[in-house]
């Protein structure tokens, strides 16, 4: 485990599978990233690697493999969430640190860089292709809340818009809905920001093509904390809302952004002609030898008396202005570097 720290917050990651597992206010015992997963409940093709924690990255793909992949020893999510990492470099602010993943073909390097001033930091990835083949692609994150963060007034906003429901991927466009609407199964419309329903899906929207930047915010009324992640549209244009309860009361929400809003197996995307959807892409190529940079930037805040939600998040030279809905804008001197 290696942690950052600045005057306002701290950051930690564990090189056993690359999660950020912690991002805590100083003086706050609430950490928004404390999700683990059981080892006995991890997939049976991932079993063998670490289990899933806090945010980690699905890099190469989002979801399960085809059966024959499975075979071949493909883990769910790619095999770089599964993998040691390896430390490069490591400064007071800077954390440096790589990946190989074989089954894959993919090398990822990823810079971590905490805030001077802020409660905040950011990440770059670069992803290079390392085989002699290109193949299809896909980079998701995933950062997963849970208790005692989590709970059944914890409030999620983004600038998200058109969306389906994961389950109707073989006809999507029937099933449309807007955020913060989804559809189930039955035909029920449940609210997904904050869930008026014990319902397990995944719930994916396009980010507000008007907008250079997505964002999504989740906020615990109950410790009175806000976290929150920004990105380049052009990098993540999809917005991933997963949600799992157990015995009618939410246990876990991934919110989640990256390249896809299709979490099915690269073959049953084609099969079903659905590489495109509200005029995004569902599917990338990455050619052989090629490298892919994606950046985003993650904060904390404890909003003012009488929050209600979140209105917008813009990017202005690095530093972010945050717009409540009802209360005052606030600015904080995030410092980014590549939003």
């Amino acid at each position: 485990m290696i942690t950052l720290k600045n005057k306002q917050a701290s950051v930690s990651v564990d090189l056993a599978g690359g999660a950020i597992t912690g991002f805590q206010l100083h003086g706050s015992p609430v950490n928004p990233l404390c999700f683990k997963l059981p080892p006995e409940k991890m997939p049976e093709n991932n079993k063998p690697g670490v289990p899933y924690k806090g945010h980690f990255v699905c890099v190469g793909r989002w979801g399960i493999p085809s059966d024959g992949e499975i075979k071949a020893g493909q883990p769910n999510h790619g095999q770089s969430a599964m993998l040691q990492w390896e430390q490069v470099d490591q400064t007071d602010r800077i954390l440096k640190m790589q990946v190989n993943a074989p089954l894959d073909g993919l090398h990822t390097f990823r810079t971590l860089t905490i805030s001077k001033n802020a409660a905040a930091f950011e990440v770059t990835e670069k992803v290079k292709n390392i085989n002699s083949l290109g193949r299809l692609f896909n980079i998701v994150q995933h950062p997963t809340l849970a208790t005692p963060f989590l709970d059944a007034h914890t409030r999620v906003d983004c600038n998200a818009t058109s969306g389906i429901n994961y389950l109707f991927d073989k006809d999507p466009l029937q099933y449309a809905a807007e955020w913060p609407k989804g559809m189930c199964e039955n035909g029920d419309i449940m609210d997904v920001q904050t869930p008026d329903m014990a319902h397990n899906s995944v719930f994916s929207y396009i980010v507000d093509k008007n907008d250079k930047h997505g964002w999504i915010t989740a906020y615990s009324p109950k410790s009175n904390l806000l976290i929150g992640y920004v990105w380049k549209r052009e990098d993540y244009p999809w917005i991933d809302i997963w949600q799992h309860f157990v015995g009618g009361k939410i246990k876990y929400r991934g919110i989640e952004f990256g390249t896809t809003g299709i979490h099915k197996p690269f073959g049953e995307i084609l099969e079903n002609s659905n590489t495109l959807l509200f005029g995004e892409k569902t599917l990338l190529h990455i050619d052989a030898g090629e490298e892919l940079s994606y950046s985003y930037g993650a904060f904390l805040l404890q909003p003012a008396h009488g929050f209600t939600g979140m209105d917008s998040i813009t990017v202005q030279k690095g530093n972010l202005v945050i717009k409540p809905k009802q209360c005052e804008l606030i600015e904080l001197e995030t410092g980014f570097n590549n939003l």
